[in-house]
């Protein structure tokens, strides 16, 4: 663990390249207690690859901070300071929460809506109220809850999260799509299992539309997760959601036009421009499976994994982190920038005999 934390210590702290084009990539992760994380990666324009997705090692970790409340008036002040130190911020690529995009307003820093939520709000905006979809979802849920403990629970529905049902629609499409084909076209189905799904069968219409979004919508985010927006990028997708010919596919047609025109805009001397922060998103995923062994912990500086995700751990990097950091160094950050810990409150309150 030592490591881990010099390691990051090091990758967060070292000196960074002053220059005119840096792009960053921000969120915040929401914990046990009050406090949150915000974290600030960062990769210079002309370096970014245009080829593939990004990797960790493509990134540099800029800032790492917790605190029990932010405004979009304090992220601006920790941006600026950035700004200081590293030069100009060419633009902004996150989710529209927000104080985060209200700091990027006061910052005066062009904020890119990450391609992952902007769709994800498109589909919500149009399925949200959409009967049929609120049927199926319900018959999905009722089906879990009546089915799996039983011998059919093999066939119950993937669980649901409410808070990204909306980002994961492909598991709801799936499972529908895959069980209405099953109970169609295979012949010996078994009568108790066909009983149990036979209800898609009112849906079929609904289903085949979903699907036919579900695959337009996993083709545009491989074609702008690995390339960025482009013309020659929106020319394809374009050519991909005219296929589309339900009203939910014109409805997200017309919404995804909109955010590549609104997009293109901010950044109009921009060929190529980056458009996802699924990188953030993984790095938060991470470091949530290492808080896991210990959930009550709340924020801790364990954070610092964030920014050890970024090292190219050579022998010689490695070498040169932990010879140039201290534990007194990691203690120090961690007094600035975490301070006194959840499971440290908790041990005062209830180790205080």
């Amino acid at each position: 663990m030592n490591w881990i934390h010099k390691i990051g210590y090091y990758e967060l702290t070292k000196k960074k390249e002053r220059a005119d084009d840096w792009v960053i990539i921000l969120d915040q992760s929401i914990q046990l207690g009050q406090d949150k994380v915000l974290v600030v990666y960062g990769i210079r324009e002309k370096n970014i690859d245009f080829t593939r997705p990004l990797r960790f090692q493509d990134l540099t970790p800029l800032r790492e901070v917790s605190r029990d409340k932010w405004t979009g008036e304090i992220i601006k002040d920790v941006i600026l300071e950035l700004q200081d130190e590293i030069g100009r911020i060419k633009y902004a690529v996150g989710d529209y929460a927000s104080d985060i995009h209200k700091s990027m307003k006061l910052c005066k820093i062009p904020h890119v809506h990450d391609l992952t939520h902007k769709i994800a709000l498109l589909l919500e905006k149009y399925y949200k109220t959409n009967p049929q979809y609120l049927d199926v979802i319900k018959k999905m849920s009722e089906m879990r809850v009546k089915y799996s403990q039983t011998k059919s629970a093999h066939i119950i529905p993937p669980k649901q999260r409410k808070k990204s049902r909306y980002q994961n629609i492909k598991i709801i499409s799936d499972w529908c799509e895959k069980s209405l084909r099953y109970i169609e076209k295979n012949q010996n189905v078994d009568p108790e299992i066909y009983d149990k799904l036979k209800w898609l069968l009112d849906y079929k219409r609904f289903i085949d539309d979903l699907s036919s979004l579900n695959r337009v919508i996993n083709d545009i985010e491989k074609e702008l997760k690995h390339n960025g927006l482009s013309k020659k990028t929106k020319k394809k997708c374009c050519e991909a959601i005219n296929e589309l010919n339900s009203e939910a596919g014109h409805f997200f047609r017309k919404g995804l036009l909109k955010y590549f025109k609104q997009t293109k805009e901010l950044l109009p001397r921009s060929d190529k421009v980056l458009i996802s922060s699924d990188i953030i998103e993984s790095a938060f995923g991470k470091y949530k499976n290492y808080l896991s062994l210990n959930p009550m912990a709340g924020v801790t500086n364990l954070i610092l994994c964030i920014s050890a995700f970024t090292a190219s751990l050579t022998e010689e990097s490695v070498q040169e982190a932990l010879e140039n950091t201290t534990i007194y160094d990691v203690k120090e950050w961690t007094q600035k920038f975490v301070g006194k810990t959840l499971l440290q409150k908790r041990k005062e309150v209830l180790c205080c005999g």
